[in-house]
């Protein structure tokens, strides 16, 4: 459960990049009208591959016949990463996409479109120095086509300069304001601890959306996890089910609903719908909610058991060529595996970014679980300096400032964490913090 608020920051990057696919495909250039003098992008006007089979034995054919037509191999690449969204099997089209991208480039190393589909794909690689580098290029290249700079507010939320993202964002607004330009607004809203103006950014994303669509179905999807944050589980489930009146089936709504009944206590009950989820979509997240949800029911061997399939869905990120150092950091550090590899890997994160939220949490979280409690402190405290009422670091800060012989501030931390909610993201964790409130004598 407590990483559901991690699965919200991965989809952040996979999907407000890889999803946003469409908008690239769907849009000339900005919504204000550009120069005469400046070059248009001539992409093709489809919002999404409908039909994908067919889309994909067409382009597969096109390539065949007519090899030296660069359009068709980002065409098709554009198709992989529109399954890699829809399946969840990234392992799978990734990489698929990245060759045909590769050939691209090598036929037209200055194709704009390719470029384009190309800084997405580092984004999703979490490769955010090159996404962001190649991102400023193309807006300088063409400053009206609004796709790239929802790229590089991507990258510079991810590489931690948020104060950039945030003006960037605005000019993204500015120039197109559509769904995934709310969805972006709705998350840096959330980072700054706004979270009535992050769900209100949200409801504009999924009202901009078609009903049926994935966009808008992953628009609700973030919009109920927001409400369920604030200890709404009846709203979230609402919007839950309404997605699945609309687009039947879908995996995140599915795995929505699960967090909405391991809140709820129903844990076998968010076991189905998680392992439905999961068997629809192999989504990594899916598999971190399912070990604890299986240990909340007890089955210790189903629990270990997808301890194992996370490190495998790691290690299947790293051979795709993605940078997992801080996700899989994270993970090692919370279930007490390979500490020191953790501290490793969470020290490697913490030094390419070190503006970034969660990689300062993590990397304190790995120097507590490493008897460097003392240490931690300063680290944790720069992830708390925006105030986003994360219950999750406050708990971990709490755990690191008692440890570090610091009571008082400890006990405000596991207080603070308990009013924003923390047995929304864990009931273990939430039970702890009340234990140690009552141990202390709070």
């Amino acid at each position: 459960m407590k990483r559901y608020r991690l699965l919200f920051q991965v989809l952040v990057v996979t999907l407000l990049v890889v999803a946003a696919g469409w908008w690239y495909r769907h849009q000339n250039t900005a919504s204000r009208p550009a120069p005469e003098a400046a070059v248009r992008a001539d992409v093709v006007p489809a919002s999404r591959f409908v039909n994908v089979r067919a889309s994909e034995d067409f382009y597969a054919e096109q390539i065949l016949r007519h090899p030296e037509v660069v359009k068709n191999y980002v065409e098709l690449a554009q198709l992989r990463m529109q399954q890699a969204r829809e399946t969840g099997d990234e392992a799978r089209y990734v990489p698929q996409a990245r060759d045909l991208l590769e050939e691209a480039l090598r036929r037209d190393p200055d194709d704009y479109h390719a470029l384009v589909l190309k800084a997405s794909l580092l984004a999703t690689l979490h490769q955010f120095e090159q996404a962001r580098a190649l991102a400023e290029q193309l807006i300088a290249r063409q400053p009206y086509h609004a796709f790239n700079y929802g790229t590089l507010v991507d990258a510079l939320v991810e590489l931690g300069r948020y104060e950039e993202a945030v003006r960037v964002c605005d000019e993204l607004l500015a120039l197109r304001p559509e769904l995934s330009a709310y969805a972006r607004a709705s998350y840096l809203r959330q980072l700054h601890g706004d979270t009535d103006g992050a769900i209100e950014a949200m409801r504009m994303a999924a009202d901009a959306g078609v009903a049926g669509h994935e966009d808008r179905a992953w628009a609700l999807f973030q919009l109920g996890t927001l409400y369920l944050g604030q200890n709404r589980p009846d709203t979230a489930a609402f919007l839950f089910n309404g997605i699945l009146d609309e687009r039947p089936g879908y995996p995140k709504a599915l795995a929505g609903l699960a967090h909405v009944r391991l809140v709820q206590g129903a844990y076998d009950e968010a076991v189905a719908l998680l392992e439905e989820a999961y068997a629809l979509a192999p989504i990594p997240g899916f598999l971190e909610a399912l070990a604890d949800a299986y240990a909340a029911t007890g089955d210790t061997k189903k629990h270990a058991a997808t301890l194992e399939q996370i490190q495998q869905a790691f290690r299947d990120a790293r051979a795709m060529g993605e940078n997992v150092d801080m996700e899989y950091a994270d993970f090692l550090a919370e279930h007490d595996l390979r500490l020191d590899e953790a501290l490793k890997l969470a020290r490697r994160a913490y030094e390419r970014r070190p503006g970034h939220l969660h990689a300062l949490e993590t990397y304190a979280w790995a120097l507590f679980k490493n008897d460097r409690a003392a240490e931690a402190v300063p680290f944790v405290e720069q992830a708390m300096r925006l105030n986003t009422g994360d219950a999750m670091v406050h708990f971990r800060a709490g755990m690191i400032y008692r440890s570090a012989g610091q009571p008082e501030a400890a006990r405000a931390q596991f207080e603070q964490a308990l009013r924003a909610h923390l047995h929304v993201e864990s009931r273990a964790a939430a039970a702890q913090a009340r234990a140690l409130l009552n141990a202390d004598g709070s």
